[in-house]
């Protein structure tokens, strides 16, 4: 039985905006539900209109399919990204990823200002004695400004894949059947996917060559606009096939027809030094098939351009070959340009148990940033308790509430400190990683430097299934009244503790267990160590998450002494008894 969980994709590509939802059958299958497309047309030579329209576009098609502050995985493209197989000796598993980065760190250009993953795959042949890896890359503007314009529109990104290699999933679900060598060409605004895949052997290669570049061509022979060339080009424009061929009898038409033709032999030439490199580094075989897909690939007679071309058969990517659709989905309507759905398929399928390939730059981004800064203790030890929070399936808005509670505020020389000190760390890296940037404001807080890192490994330790934290908050300080600062009457008075208040809540579709829950997870605070008479404050009624499920939630607050002065109970423990 398959296990698949229901996904919601993104697909931004230069020319077009594409959404799809799949969702498991009752036996745990995939099938599509929803599928939205809208056409940007965006001239490549102006780029800042880009953003903007993604943002306009996306917030259209989630609302017509009624996602509202949803999550959904993020499937990227283009020129910019990189993509590199290497060979890897057969290790031990634990060192694998140690030689990828040292291979990466040679191979991605730029890589400190890139968002990177890799996938290793098996030995391509019995008995190799080689494993293969395939490192992508893609420029980090291009990933975050894409994503926060998704998220402006109400599309919160948590995974973020590749095209390349979302047609590797695409092709392994649709074709199973098929071990002999074939290419795969995706043929997009901007870019173009070369995949070959034979067996378990991957290539990809990503060439600055695709449908705008046809309409660019156009645009500049008849001196048209892009909107106006791109028009044409979709009413008209088709590949001349060369040779015997007759020419269309209109000017025009036969104009537009060569011009495709010049950038789709362009095209063929990367293809063939593309077959040549993969034989030659990789002991593969030539194609004995060629699928196209991308919108670019629907062009008239661009199938039987690249046939006379290549000399095998050619036909059109099938992405719903064997995926069911809902009763809802109006099959027919994408069938016009279906190969245009090949990569966001490939996404929407990688919830499978057995695709192939998991990649997810975001989250390599993350791991990789932490690694980066391994000579700097008190940033690290802060960075792996804040990793630790952010990775709690429920505790994913925890900095964010920080911030707006104004937890974090540069009031002391400690965090000025801090921020100069981080501020060479961004230079050296040029965008570090958010995580660490909240980490070196969180350790200076209340100069508890240390202490930070053991609360949240605390409160990971201790947090519940379903049970959400979503504010931590100090008031009160070493030196005050615990309210407003206040120097104390005495100068022998102790100092009073600052009380640490925590905030969250706990999901449930049971009204009865609520309560339960939260005094177990107090009671765990408790017990810790670290936190001193924990109580609840508040507990509200139980009230619906959204206006869509049965799912309720009981929000909850509590608040706890934050020792000052000496040593935490749980740092006593670790040290050795005085001789």
């Amino acid at each position: 039985m398959a296990t698949f969980a229901r996904r919601v994709v993104l697909d931004v590509g230069a020319g077009e905006i594409r959404i799809a939802e799949v969702s498991p059958d009752k036996r745990g299958f995939p099938v599509l539900t929803q599928l939205r497309a809208m056409e940007l047309n965006i001239d490549p030579a102006k780029p800042a209109e880009f953003f903007p329209a993604v943002l306009q576009s996306v917030g259209a098609l989630a609302k017509e399919m009624g996602i509202k502050n949803g999550f959904c995985t993020l499937c990227l493209g283009g020129p910019s990204v990189f993509t590199r197989v290497i060979k890897l000796p057969m290790t031990d598993p634990a060192l694998v990823e140690q030689m990828v980065g040292f291979e990466a760190q040679q191979a991605v250009p730029a890589i400190e200002e890139a968002c990177w993953d890799f996938q290793v795959f098996p030995p391509g042949q019995s008995g190799a004695a080689e494993l293969e890896a395939l490192i992508v890359a893609m420029k980090r503007e291009t990933v975050t400004e894409t994503m926060a314009a998704a998220s402006a529109a109400g599309m919160k990104t948590d995974m973020v894949d590749l095209a390349p290699t979302a047609l590797i999933n695409a092709f392994r679900y649709q074709y199973p059947e098929v071990e002999t060598c074939t290419l795969i060409l995706e043929i997009g605004a901007r870019a173009t996917n070369i995949l070959m895949v034979e067996g378990k052997k991957i290539f990809c290669r990503v060439v600055p060559l695709g449908g705008a570049s046809v309409t660019q061509a156009i645009a500049a022979d008849l001196q048209e606009s892009f909107a106006g060339a791109e028009v044409l080009k979709k009413a008209k424009g088709f590949v001349h096939p060369g040779g015997s061929y007759e020419e269309p009898a209109d000017e025009q038409v036969a104009r537009m027809s060569k011009l495709a033709r010049g950038v789709m032999t362009r095209l063929h030439t990367e293809v063939e030094r593309s077959i040549t490199f993969y034989r030659s580094q990789q002991a593969g075989s030539r194609p004995t098939r060629v699928l196209l897909a991308g919108g670019g690939s629907a062009l008239g007679l661009t199938d039987l351009f690249f046939r006379d071309k290549l000399k095998v058969p050619v036909e059109f990517f099938q992405p719903f070959r064997r995926l069911a659709t809902g009763p809802g989905l109006n099959r027919a309507e994408f069938a016009k340009n279906f190969p245009a759905w090949a990569s966001l398929v490939g996404v929407a399928l990688r919830a499978l148990p057995d695709s192939p390939c998991k990649i997810n730059i975001l989250g390599s981004e993350q791991k990789a940033a932490a690694n980066r800064t391994k000579d700097r203790p008190a940033l690290v030890a802060a960075a792996v308790g804040l990793g630790l929070m952010l990775l709690l399936p429920g505790v994913h808005g925890f900095w964010q509430s920080m911030r707006l509670q104004g937890v974090i505020t540069p009031q002391s020389a400690e965090v000025e400190d801090a921020e100069a000190a981080l501020t060479q760390v961004l230079a050296e890296q040029k965008k570090a990683n958010a995580i660490l940037a909240l980490a070196n404001e969180a350790v200076a807080l209340e100069g508890e430097r240390m202490r930070w890192p053991l609360l949240l490994e605390e409160i990971r330790s201790k947090t519940l299934p379903g049970l959400w934290v979503t504010s931590l908050r100090l008031s009160g300080d070493a030196s005050g009244d615990g309210e407003g600062g206040a120097t104390p009457k005495a100068t022998n008075a102790q100092p009073k503790a600052p009380m640490l208040e925590i905030g969250g809540f706990f999901e449930t579709q049971s009204e009865a267990a609520d309560a339960k829950v939260v005094e177990d997870f107090r009671l765990a605070l408790a017990k810790g160590g670290i936190l001193q008479n924990v109580t609840t404050t508040q507990r509200d009624n139980p009230e619906r998450v959204d206006g869509k499920t049965e799912q309720v939630a009981l929000r909850f607050a509590m608040q706890a002494e934050w020792p000052v002065g000496g040593v935490l109970p749980a740092e006593a423990a670790k040290k050795p008894a005085s001789p």
